[in-house]
């Protein structure tokens, strides 16, 4: 009864002002859905300190919408700034047959009625709508739910949580926090030199169950290094333990080298350091490495490294450190390399540079993560006494040469975790699979996120 209804002005006027038919078809299908400009209100100070909102614009065009045959569902996949206004919005519909609209949620009686749809018409699309497209013959038709997504966080700022004390943890000497098959670790040293190790799922509302450690009598929690899915750890005595679960360890096969530190791992090897050389492992030997620079000027404290896959298909490993207790600034070492180069390419020292304003600070136990597109620096407060602990987050795109604070709110440090840094002497972090950075400061945890690495994209 609908169809016909809504079809009967076509059937009164079949012939046109010449006299030419209409064809008649049952073709009936949205082709295209563009947004026109819409409005966001944005929030600010006013010189004297007060709030004020204005309003700016932009087009609805960067925001494509995805029409889905099947399901008969239209919306934007890459959400929309908070705050975008979707109260009048203008459309623009590309459809074959006649096209009618209503809201989906039918709450209140006067929505029951269809709409005739026009271009011109602006639309409240705070809640999803239906589009009816109907064949000229009034015999079939379709009807899509057309939702606009726009985000609920500002993309450009953090979201940080409170996760608490990890009691179980209190009395530990030194402490690695890291993610390993899909549970949250964190391992540490007791006073005796035993080791004790806790562990959660990511989510939340998980808490922290305690695992007795193995065969790890002497390791080192925080040189723990991770070659796929295997673990590596040095001991104070120069040897290599090794784990597939992170609760059991067995010596490995590389022979015992009295101040040996494991610093790093790629696909295919493991990295340490030792009497100022670097070395390269396997299951079996340790392989000097070459160098470009005096390998006096290698780290000896306060190790970090990162290994990235680079788009061209070379990795890259960092290496970043202190290499004596009045260093200011970090050292900074690079390996890079192409496929099957690894055993022959040159490790680079970054070399202080005057022209470069912007050098990593060296803070007590200086943690350095891959995030948000580049290298991040946190930790307790700069030897230099210019930064406290957490004041802030580094941040270098440009591999390990300028370091800079987050510009504008990206990345703000909680005011409460700030405070809680203060004092802390361990400080460990590690970046889970959905993008939170988690800090660990001696037992006291917590995760932060920018906003804009949780948003769900179109090209993910």
């Amino acid at each position: 009864m609908f169809l016909a209804t809504l079809v009967v002005p076509l059937l009164l006027t079949s012939c046109s002002k010449d006299d030419e038919e209409v064809e008649v078809t049952e073709t009936c299908y949205i082709s295209q859905f563009t947004l026109g400009s819409l409005k966001r209100s944005m929030y600010t100070k006013t010189k004297a300190g007060m709030d004020s909102i204005y309003t700016t614009t932009f087009a609805g065009t960067y925001f494509p919408m995805t029409i889905d045959q099947r399901a008969l569902t239209i919306e934007n996949l890459d959400s929309m700034p908070v705050r975008t206004r979707l109260d009048k919005v203008l459309t623009n519909v590309t459809f074959t047959g006649l096209l009618y609209w209503r809201p989906a949620d039918l709450t209140n009686v006067e929505d029951t009625t269809w709409q005739t749809y026009s271009n011109t018409d602006s639309l409240d699309m705070t809640k999803p709508l239906h589009f009816r497209v109907i064949s000229s013959s009034g015999l079939s038709g379709r009807t899509y739910t057309v939702k606009l997504n726009v985000h609920q966080q500002r993309g450009d700022s953090t979201t940080w949580h409170n996760l608490g004390a990890v009691e179980a943890m209190s009395q530990v000497k030194e402490r690695k926090l890291l993610l390993y098959s899909e549970w949250m670790y964190i391992i540490g040293r007791k006073a005796d030199g035993s080791m004790t190790c806790v562990r959660r799922l990511e989510k939340l509302t998980d808490d922290w169950t305690s695992l007795s450690v193995t065969g790890a009598e002497g390791g080192l929690p925080n040189t723990i290094q991770m070659k796929n899915d295997t673990l590596f750890m040095s001991t104070t005595d120069g040897r290599v333990l090794t784990s597939t679960d992170i609760t059991n360890w067995t010596e490995s096969n590389l022979p015992k080298i009295p101040g040996l530190t494991l610093v790093g791992a790629s696909e295919d090897y493991i990295y340490a350091l030792c009497n100022q050389k670097l070395y390269r492992g396997n299951d079996t030997t340790w392989t000097e490495e070459p160098l470009d620079d005096s390998n006096e000027n290698l780290p000896t404290e306060e190790l970090n490294s990162t290994l990235r896959f680079l788009p061209d298909g070379s990795r890259i490993l960092m290496l970043i450190g202190s290499r004596k207790p009045t260093d200011t600034a970090a050292t900074v070492w690079s390996k890079r390399w192409a496929q099957d180069e690894e055993t022959t390419e040159t490790w680079m020292y970054y070399s202080p540079n005057e022209a470069n304003k912007y050098p990593c600070p060296m803070l007590k136990s200086l943690c350095i993560e891959y995030y948000d597109g580049g290298l991040q620096a946190l930790g307790g407060e700069s030897r230099d006494g210019r930064y406290a602990a957490m004041d802030s987050i580094f941040h270098s795109s440009d591999y390990g040469v300028a370091w800079k604070t987050y510009e504008g709110n990206d990345m703000p440090v909680d005011d409460e975790l700030r405070m809680q840094a203060q004092g802390a002497t361990y400080f460990s972090t590690t970046i889970d699979r959905n993008n939170y950075l988690w800090v660990l400061m001696d037992d006291k945890l917590w995760r932060g996120r920018i906003n804009r690495l949780g948003f769900l994209r179109s090209d993910k």
